[in-house]
């Protein structure tokens, strides 16, 4: 019984896990902060 509860748990945070992983990131409004803003990136 103690086995079959333990492997239950594993299961649970694993598919967690997959799920999390699987979901797609939110990407924020805007270009992403890849300058310093103390020191601006050179114009392209």
């Amino acid at each position: 019984m103690k086995r079959a509860v333990r492997m239950m748990i594993l299961m649970v945070g694993l598919v967690c896990t997959y799920v999390a992983v699987a979901t797609p990131f939110v990407h924020a409004e805007g270009p992403a902060p890849l300058c310093n803003p103390k020191r601006p990136c050179p114009p392209k």
